[in-house]
């Protein structure tokens, strides 16, 4: 998986916060310049303590992808990757928990899969 921001949330100083939600609104202008196509969303839970619940699959516009992050724990903020198959991504960190004496995030990658009118799914970033 290749981060398409610069940095992750996670490891930002205030002053590359801003930088972060730059990059943010210019990989979504980027993606409103597309057809609202139609789109598979996919929910996986990462993080240790939900990773082995099950995949949840909703449907919407592409241009409301970013409305499924309502969905999630979202309190740490959101990275955006492209998987090695070409799969844009929204990781979406939620609140701190403990587990077996280890901290963890809540962690959620939303995959959004647009496609055409005939179904075949396209990469959305290059």
């Amino acid at each position: 998986m290749r981060l398409l921001n610069s940095k992750s949330i996670l490891d930002c100083n205030e002053q590359e916060m801003l930088v972060h939600e730059q990059e943010i609104e210019d990989i979504l202008n980027e993606i409103y310049q597309l057809d609202n196509y139609g789109c598979a969303i996919i929910f996986r839970h990462m993080d240790e303590a939900h990773k082995k619940q099950e995949d949840v699959i909703k449907a919407c516009q592409l241009y409301d992808f970013m409305e499924m992050i309502e969905y999630v724990d979202f309190k740490n903020g959101i990275d955006f990757a492209v998987e090695d198959n070409g799969v844009f991504v929204v990781i979406v960190y939620g609140q701190g928990y403990e587990m077996n004496s280890n901290y963890y995030l809540i962690e959620t990658h939303i995959h959004v899969m647009p496609y055409d009118e005939n179904r075949i799914f396209l990469r959305i970033i290059k």
